[in-house]
């Protein structure tokens, strides 16, 4: 199975709540491992609202072998799943869900109002997520002086790469990530900054977030 450089997802789980001509919507998104995990999260909303009129949800789980589901739960058809559906869709967020809960308050919407309070309940849900992309980086552990510890890191950083937090001990620690096709030129730099005094070694390789918000 081809591993992906990179995907979209959401950061965390989130809900919004908001009235549209009486009917309450109430909107979850959270991210997803996997199908086992997307059936329990729609379960679970389920469990959370058992009088709700509709329980309309949407995930995609990416990877070579991708999986949609959508259900308009008794909607109209088109409706609601599928509007739930492209606001994951549409700017390509993968291993992620959306269930939008329905009480209704006694107006009907119609076809159009439909689409139009699923398509924002979910939309408003997945910003509240924070979507991210994630980047798969090979990632090294230096072990270098404090005296070079600044320099280092300010290049790295300077460089592109993606420096993670000091671990301060006798000498200093720095994880440090970057796309494999750049692992060379990482190591390359780094015995550069340090006359090749730097203790480089090999950690787990990981998905690392390179436009979370703060």
């Amino acid at each position: 199975m081809a591993v992906r450089k990179q995907y979209r997802t959401v950061q965390q789980a989130a809900r919004i709540e908001f009235i549209d001509r009486k009917s309450r919507f109430i909107a979850d998104c959270r991210p997803l491992a996997d199908e086992t995990q997307a059936q329990l999260f729609i379960r679970g909303i389920r469990d959370e609202f058992p009088d709700a009129t509709h329980h309309v949800y949407a995930w995609i789980l990416g990877g070579d072998n991708q999986l949609q589901r959508f259900s308009d739960d008794g909607e109209p058809q088109g409706t609601a799943g599928l509007p739930v559906l492209d606001v994951l869709r549409k700017p390509g967020i993968e291993q992620a869900g959306i269930v939008v809960t329905r009480y209704f308050g006694g107006t009907l919407l119609g076809s159009g109002g439909l689409v139009h309070a699923y398509g924002t309940a979910a939309a408003l849900a997945l910003e509240a997520a924070r979507p991210i992309t994630l980047l798969l980086c090979d990632r090294i552990l230096l072990t270098l002086g404090y005296g070079q510890l600044d320099r280092v890191r300010h290049r790295l950083v300077q460089s592109g790469f993606l420096v993670e937090p000091v671990h301060y001990g006798i000498d200093a620690e720095l994880p440090v990530g970057t796309p494999p096709e750049r692992m060379d030129e990482l190591i390359g730099l780094v015995n550069d900054l340090t006359a090749a005094g730097a203790l480089i070694e090999p950690l787990e390789s990981t998905y690392v977030p390179i436009d979370q918000s703060p």
